[in-house]
Order: structure tokens, then C-alpha cells, then sequence
């Protein structure tokens, strides 16, 4: 069932009865889905909720998630307007600067050229962007998805994005990753692989660019998320919230375990010389066998 512009509406005033938004400089609307898409929330609807962030001069910024494309594009630049001097940031899901990653493994409908299009557009309207990478999507290796990230980061800094969010693939009921996690054909990423991933970066721009890395867990229960041997994932999942609170990499100084020499470091060995297309058509073809 939709939900109706009153509810939308009425949600932000509960909260605006319930604590004074003066005090939060940054504010997140969090729907679960594509903030502009009218479809989902009419503008008429956005437009009211940003009058009323727009009414409170704490908050110096505003952020949504959405899809972008053209008519998206015109929405936010509408939206801000009606937030007068706050910045709008838009986090949308750009996943991987590598053409084929993003349409052979992700399927997304969306490229880095896109993105260099409404990037473009964008230019001087005070809309930021804020991307949301992907580490392992499926068919690929280990070390794979720790150098896609990577190389996408490099892509983005170079176009001056220096605040990214880091999403680890999870397995969840009813995708392709799960059905090629019933059949021994995908893992997601073991944790080392994500403090790699930060290594790189942190080594690479240092506190010029930013990766806060998401929870693994949403809205949707997770079967299975990225983790180590048991031993160590819990003290690992700690200091990755230390890092998030200031991107500290010196957080992580003294972390180890056997299973970082005994597992990840085989792990990040292998390999897989076939090309995507073909990975993808014999993983496909693969879940086509009865169990």
C-alpha cells in the first residue's frame, strides 16, 4: 500500500514534536527507497518536509537517497531551492566505476559516464553527491572486489567526491546472490577484506577523503554477511564503528588473528581467469542444476 503524503508528512512533525532539530546540523530522511521519485513521495509532499527542515537554521545539511537520472536531477534542484542556504546531499547507489562490474555482476542500468553527466549538470546548483560503493558484488574474487573499490575511490577523487559510504555485500532471501550462496558460489567478503579496503584508501588520500563503511544488517534480515572466523569478527566490528566516528585508521594498529594468515591471505590468492561474461553465463547456467 502507498504511503500517502499526509503520513510522510506527518511523520517529520512527530519528530519535530519530539526533539529540537537545532540541534542536529545534519539531518537524514531515510525512506527506504528513492526520496525523488514521485512516484514514491510526490514533490508536493518533498516540498512540504523541506520547508520544514528549512524552517530550523541549525541544520546545515540535508540528506536523501535516491536514484539519480534526468528527472531526479530537476527535483533536487527544485528541493533546493525551498532549503535556502543548507546543502542538500544525495546519496545514491554508484557501486563501481568498472563498466563491466556494473553490468555484468550488478545489473544496475547505470554507469560512471552517467554519473559523469549529472555530475556535470549539477555543477554550481550547491547539490551534493555522496556514492554508495559495493564490496563483492557477485563473480568476483576476493582480491577483485578489494581493487574495485579501490579504483573506484581513485575515479571519485579525481572528480572531487572526498566522502564515500562503503556497502558490503549481504545475502538476502530472494536474489541472485542468494541462490548463488545455496550453492557454494558466492561468500561475501571476509572482514579483513573490508580493513584492506580502508587500508588502501587511507594510504592512498589519508584524511582527504572519507569511507564510512554501512552496517550489514538493514531493514532486511541478512543469511549471511561479512565475518572472519568468530574469534576476532565481534573486536573487528567494534573498531570499525571507531573508525566510522572519525576515519581513524589507527584504530586497527593491533588487530590479528590466525585466520587473517591461515584464510585471507589464501583467499586474496585466488583466482579466476575466465572473463565476466562468461563467469556470469556458467554461475547462471549453474543454478539451473537441481541441488
Amino acid at each position: 500500500m502507498k504511503v500517502s503524503d499526509e503520513d510522510y508528512i506527518n511523520q517529520i512533525k512527530q519528530v519535530t514534536d519530539m526533539v529540537d532539530l537545532n540541534d542536529y546540523p545534519i539531518v537524514a530522511l531515510y525512506n527506504d527507497g528513492n526520496f525523488l521519485d514521485e512516484k514514491e513521495i510526490s514533490y508536493n509532499a518533498q516540498k512540504k518536509i523541506s520547508s520544514i527542515l528549512d524552517s530550523y537554521p541549525g541544520i546545515r545539511r540535508v540528506v536523501i537517497e535516491s536514484r539519480i537520472n534526468d528527472n531526479t536531477i530537476e527535483i533536487a534542484k527544485k528541493i533546493k531551492k525551498d532549503l535556502s542556504n543548507k546543502e542538500l546531499e544525495i546519496l545514491f547507489g554508484f557501486e563501481s566505476a568498472n563498466p563491466d562490474v556494473m553490468n555484468l555482476c550488478i545489473n544496475k542500468g547505470f554507469t560512471a559516464r552517467n554519473y559523469d553527466y549529472y555530475l556535470a549538470k549539477m555543477n554550481n546548483s550547491g547539490v551534493l553527491f555522496k556514492p554508495l560503493l559495493l564490496l563483492k558484488p557477485p563473480f568476483l574474487t576476493e582480491q577483485e572486489a578489494i581493487t574495485d573499490v579501490v579504483r573506484t575511490v581513485d575515479y571519485l577523487y579525481a572528480r572531487g567526491i572526498r566522502r564515500v559510504d562503503l556497502e558490503v555485500t549481504t545475502v538476502e532471501k530472494n536474489t541472485v546472490v542468494h541462490e548463488l550462496w545455496k550453492k557454494g558460489l558466492y561468500t561475501p567478503p571476509m572482514l579483513w577484506s573490508v580493513l584492506e579496503v580502508i587500508r588502501q584508501y587511507k594510504q592512498k588520500y589519508g584524511d582527504k577523503m572519507s569511507m564510512y563503511i554501512s552496517p550489514f544488517q538493514y531493514s532486511v534480515e541478512s543469511l549471511d554477511f561479512s565475518r572472519n572466523c568468530g574469534r576476532c569478527d565481534q573486536e573487528i566490528l567494534d573498531r570499525i564503528d571507531m573508525h566510522n566516528l572519525d576515519f581513524n585508521m589507527d584504530v586497527f594498529a593491533d588487530l590479528d588473528c590466525t585466520c587473517r594468515h591461515a584464510e585471507w591471505e589464501k583467499k586474496i590468492q585466488e583466482q579466476d581467469r575466465r572473463d565476466f561474461p562468461e563467469r556470469v553465463i556458467r554461475n547462471l547456467d549453474a543454478l539451473k542444476t537441481p541441488q
